[in-house]
């Protein structure tokens, strides 16, 4: 399916000339918006909406709605995949993901593989497709997946952690087994990204959140392998692949190597010098501090001004945040920066 030329999305992807910078922000449909808060708590929780392609819908449009952004991103979570593997996901309360089984034996894996099922996913295909009716040409859709690895370190613990301790004693003690579950994590995304391919999403993403646990040596081995399989395996290779990996400055040379179109960067380092060192290899996508949006108007076009500044030009870039957006933001300060955004982009670098 060939792209449309005229997303600014894709332009800016493909460093093409633009008339502004374009922007979408990780995590724009959800918890800061009371519109959200008000269906999730209707019905019964996040899962709930995630598996109602209907409400799902709903939710990926709301920010869209308030806001002139340049993308929708599919509401969905990285570890529905869950699913797929039979194994139970469940969000609790002021914890997180839980998994009702976790895999850290050779029998826990051999038990898990047998079971594969994309059907499972059905929900977020439908989502997918309800989403391309409803936007009608006029906003691209992303869609995403978590990294092998990231995924691993959910399934291995069981839920969120602090400490990672058992994740930490497979990369020490048993590394066989790691790439088993990582080889297994990464065929199902391969299935699970050419699905929502084929349903019609216009960009994928892959978060690799958790990337920042590993040293370079082990980067390379347990994550950037796997992000290159998925990319080659990808049935659309028009497709743009963005990633994204938290503490972006420490992995610039391990990240040369990856073979992605839109490289998503965090907070700790000035885009530009992100970009001196990457050269024109990636699109860049970030990297705004979430807690700007917390201070004065003046204040978030300081910030804008200094990224966009700091990068050089418009083409090539994706503004974004430099991480999800947290549920303490004001969406008027979220109006604020799209606002400013495009007038001052508009009037600087344009090429």
């Amino acid at each position: 399916m060939p792209l449309t030329p005229d997303y600014l999305l894709l332009k800016a992807i493909r460093n093409e000339p633009i008339d502004r910078t374009p922007i979408w922000i990780m995590r724009q449909a959800g918890r800061y918006l009371p519109e959200y808060i008000n269906l999730k708590n209707k019905a019964g929780g996040f899962i709930n909406l995630v598996k109602n392609p209907e409400l799902a819908c709903e939710i990926t449009l709301q920010p869209l709605k308030r806001f002139e952004l340049d993308s929708a991103i599919v509401f969905s979570d990285i570890l529905v995949v869950a699913d797929m593997m039979g194994i139970k996901l469940s969000f609790v309360e002021n914890k997180g993901p839980v998994f009702d089984k976790v895999i850290r034996t050779e029998k826990d894996l051999d038990n898990i593989e047998q079971i594969h099922n994309i059907e499972k996913l059905d929900y977020v295909f439908n989502t997918i497709k309800l989403l391309k009716k409803e936007l009608s040409g006029k906003k691209p859709l992303i869609g995403f997946i978590g990294s092998p690895w990231t995924v691993a370190t959910y399934i291995i613990e069981g839920n969120s952690s602090k400490t990672f301790a058992n994740v930490r004693k497979m990369l020490e003690g048993d590394e066989k087994l790691l790439h088993g579950i990582l080889d297994m994590l990464t065929n199902i995304s391969i299935s699970y990204l050419n699905k929502q391919i084929e349903a019609g999403i216009d960009v994928a993403m892959i978060f690799d959140t958790w990337g920042s646990l590993l040293n370079d040596e082990q980067y390379e081995k347990f994550s950037l392998r796997y992000i290159n399989k998925i990319k080659h395996s990808i049935s659309n290779q028009d497709i743009p692949l963005i990633y994204y990996v938290r503490e972006t400055d420490k992995k610039l040379e391990a990240l040369k190597s990856l073979n992605i179109d839109v490289l998503g960067i965090d907070s700790t380092t000035e885009i530009g010098v992100i970009k001196k060192q990457i050269g024109d290899k990636f699109a860049l996508q970030g990297n705004l501090d979430v807690n700007i949006l917390k201070k004065d108007e003046k204040d978030i076009i300081i910030e804008i001004k200094k990224i966009l500044t700091s990068y050089g030009s418009n083409s090539g870039h994706v503004f974004n945040l430099g991480t999800g957006i947290t549920p303490d933001i004001n969406p008027d300060k979220v109006k604020i920066l799209i606002d400013n955004l495009a007038d001052i982009s508009s009037k600087i670098n344009v090429k």
